[in-house]
């Protein structure tokens, strides 16, 4: 079916509408294009499909730039440049906020910022067979091997260890088989690799990435040129002196505010995190709880929360629980814009949206990270 692309939503597809009124989810096209769907899913009312041919081209399209595109897994929207990227993917935050939280008012987005898409990722997973001797990534829509030798959004020091030292990844990948097995499906291991300045981390071996000690077995932005911009703008716009950072990780947030007078709570749940969260961030108080608990639990008054949570948003119950903190202003960090725009239409009663930013960390695919400042009503 012939269709034409309306706009850029969540997941790199393009909407369109057939004759009928149905939404197409259609992959690999772009606002304003007539393409061609294929490998068309349907999923109630609703279809899913890839672009198949492109019958009436965007200006904004380009060639991908690696090879591999479309077959391997790894990038999803690697056809339109990085301003292109940052712009489309904030068209769609915005469409997410109007659509989902519902607000009165739309906050005001300061300019998006992006990067290269060339060797951006400092942290990556490889898949491994440890009997055939293969690494890559899987393959895009399946649990098959593709091979990589090179990949060019892996940054220079992954991409090297990834082509010369693939002996030492396969010995990894052995170990890993024979203490938790293989994956049923790809018949992988998965290894994770985290670049530091003093090395590569394959597991809990801790290195210095950004200022941090961090290793690759916990959470970390993987885009290291525009992590410092992300942290600028969290910091500048804590207010007060008391900052509860929920979902802290490895104290990401709490490190800023190092040598302040202010009191810093970093709350993780994850006990790796936490304790490198000591080391990032010593002045911090330090709590392994739930962040609804300790909500519940804190007594002192609160003037800034940072809440950066899993992309499956907040659970039920966590907004209230913030929200009874009575902070001045909250900080949503944000990977998926959809699970957001529902958390903030949950805080819409207390707080209103006041200003956002949009960071492509992940240039090539379909993933975005965007900051929401909240401002107590």
């Amino acid at each position: 079916m012939a269709l034409r692309i309306e706009k850029y939503v969540n997941g790199a597809y393009g909407l369109a509408h057939d004759g009928s009124g149905r939404v197409h989810l259609v992959s690999n096209a772009l606002p304003g294009e007539l393409v061609m769907e294929e490998d068309v899913q349907e999923k109630g009312s609703m279809v899913i499909s890839s672009c198949g041919s492109v019958l009436e081209k965007s200006p904004l399209r380009i060639d991908p730039v690696c090879p591999l595109y479309g077959i391997c897994g790894g990038c999803d929207f690697l056809i339109v440049d990085e301003k292109t990227s940052a712009e489309l993917k904030q068209q769609a935050v915005e469409d997410n906020l109007k659509r989902i939280a519902g607000l009165d008012n739309m906050p005001v987005f300061e300019p998006p910022v992006y990067g290269s898409f060339e060797r951006y990722r400092g942290r990556c997973r490889i898949h491994v067979d440890p009997r055939l001797k293969r690494a890559g990534f899987l393959a895009r829509g399946s649990s098959s091997l593709v091979e990589v030798g090179s990949c060019p959004a892996l940054s220079a020091k992954l991409d090297s260890f990834l082509s010369s030292s693939k002996d030492i990844l396969f010995k990894r990948a052995r170990t890993l088989m024979i203490e938790k097995g293989l994956n049923r499906d790809s018949g992988c291991v998965e290894i994770p690799m985290q670049e530091g300045s003093d090395g590569v981390s394959l597991g809990r071996e801790r290195v210095f990435a950004c200022g941090y000690v961090v290793s690759a077995e916990v959470f970390f932005q993987s885009n290291l040129r525009l992590l410092p911009d992300l942290l600028s703008f969290v910091h500048d716009n804590a207010v007060g002196n008391v900052v509860v950072d929920l979902y802290s990780g490895v104290g990401t947030f709490s490190r800023l505010f190092e040598g302040e007078e202010r009191k810093v709570y970093a709350v993780e749940r994850q006990k790796e995190c936490l304790s490198l969260s000591k080391i990032n961030a010593p002045s911090a108080h330090s709590f392994t709880d739930d962040a609804a608990l300790f909500a519940k639990r804190i007594s002192s008054h609160v003037d800034t929360v940072i809440v950066d949570p899993p992309r499956v948003g907040l659970a039920k119950g966590v907004p209230s629980s913030i929200s009874s903190l009575g902070a001045s202003r909250i900080i949503y960090v944000s990977c998926d814009s959809i699970t957001a725009s529902r958390d903030l239409a949950s805080f819409a009663k207390a707080y209103s949206v006041v200003s956002a930013k949009l960071f492509d960390f992940y240039p090539g695919s379909s993933h975005e990270e965007t900051v929401f400042i909240l401002d107590r009503r």
